[in-house]
């Protein structure tokens, strides 16, 4: 008797596995299709852009009232450079740590307001900005303002498909140099020699890292230039990180998307919408991240694949198992446990996000729920085999 149940648990154990193995190889070759038909191009783009994060955010599931007072914005709109670089001379008046510029000039436009810009952007806790094309060239500030080595790139990261912000780049190797990324420089001149060793930042940015938003502009203090021009007491830059870019006209124009990016916070998860977040916002997000030392941890794409295997494989089993318990209610039962397991997984991957943890969960559902429905295959597969040979099997 005890031979006998050994031998069916083995027979079930064997036609979960090949179930699953089978389902899996088939959700290969469909995403094969997906990649290489043009015709499947907008769902893959669509399911590539897709997120749980997003939602995560979306929500306000991490929201928070706190203000990071060590990061100070302000918005440039549409002046002209003297304008700009009167502003930038009475923000190092003030004596902040470091201050990033994230504006490129191009061209020079006219002698005195550029001379004058030029001497300030020379100055030592200034960090500039400059972009890498696809083709790798690297567009910089005219070299008449300052130096390629006083900037760090502005690229979040290098991937066309990804219209969401979801990731940045620390580091990034052009033609064998290791280049800094913007927010890495600034981060890196702020932080204490000390504090930046003990954690580890330079090996943790050595590769892409999910960006930790803290919110938008008005998680930092923000100025226009004019209202900061207008502030009796611009001590409270003093130590700070001061950001000099472009944040709409006026401030937070939602219609106004001039260096404006989709970011995980955007309300609208799914659908069209128009861009949330402009691009020194994101900068202030990461170089907090990188100050604060609040990294979320990505799980790899190993345990990724692991993980889903085993959840094929379990479901699998259990479905097998099951079919030859219920009869009539075992395509109810089995909708009503697929949903429940959806809904867990989901939990469990927000509750991960909370803690800093980000699982790429939407892969396994799919894969999971696939794999169960797959059964139904592999049963006119065993009868089809059963025609041409003897074959043992734990279903009827």
């Amino acid at each position: 008797m005890k031979n006998k149940k050994k031998n069916k648990n083995w027979l079930l154990f064997r036609d979960a596995l090949f179930s699953t193995l089978l389902s899996l190889f088939t959700c290969y070759v469909l995403s094969l299709l997906f990649l290489n038909l043009s015709f499947f191009n907008p769902i893959a783009k669509a399911l590539k852009d897709f997120s749980f994060l997003d939602v995560y955010y979306a929500e306000k599931l991490s929201e928070t009232k706190k203000i990071d007072s060590s990061i100070v914005l302000i918005n440039v709109e549409h002046k002209d450079r003297m304008a700009i670089a009167l502003a930038l001379e009475e923000v190092l008046k003030a004596d902040p740590k470091v201050v990033g510029f994230d504006i490129i000039l191009k061209e020079p436009k006219g002698i005195k307001a550029d001379t004058i810009l030029a001497d300030l952007l020379n100055k030592e806790n200034v960090v500039l900005s400059h972009t890498t094309d696809n083709e790798e060239n690297i567009i910089a500030n005219y070299p008449f303002f300052a130096p390629l080595e006083h900037s760090g790139y502005v690229n979040f990261n290098f991937e066309e498909d990804n219209s969401v912000i979801r990731e940045f780049n620390g580091l990034y190797y052009n033609k064998g140099l290791e280049m800094e990324s913007f927010g890495y420089k600034i981060a890196k001149r702020y932080m204490p020699k000390k504090q930046w060793e003990a954690n580890n930042i330079k090996d943790k940015l050595r590769s892409p890292r999910v960006i930790n938003y803290k919110g938008d502009l008005h998680k930092f203090i923000n100025f226009t230039i004019d209202e900061f021009m207008t502030l009796s007491n611009k001590s409270l830059l003093k130590d700070k990180i001061v950001l000099i870019g472009y944040l709409g006209t006026p401030t937070a124009n939602i219609n106004d998307v001039e260096d404006k990016h989709f970011t995980p916070l955007n309300t609208i998860t799914s659908g069209k919408s128009i861009p949330d977040m402009y691009g020194v916002a994101i900068h202030a997000n990461i170089i907090s991240m990188i100050i604060e030392n609040t990294f979320m941890y990505r799980i790899s794409t190993f345990w990724i694949v692991v993980f889903t295997f085993l959840c094929s494989l379990i479901v699998s089993i259990y479905f097998i198992w099951l079919s030859k318990r219920l009869k009539i209610s075992y395509r109810t039962v089995r909708k009503l446990m697929l949903l429940v397991f959806t809904i867990l997984l989901v939990w469990l991957t927000l509750w991960l996000f909370k803690k800093g943890v980000v699982l790429k969960s939407a892969p396994i559902i799919f894969v999971t729920v696939f794999s169960a429905g797959f059964i139904k295959f592999y049963k006119h597969l065993i009868r089809y085999i059963k025609t041409k040979r003897k074959f043992k099997t734990y279903m009827k």
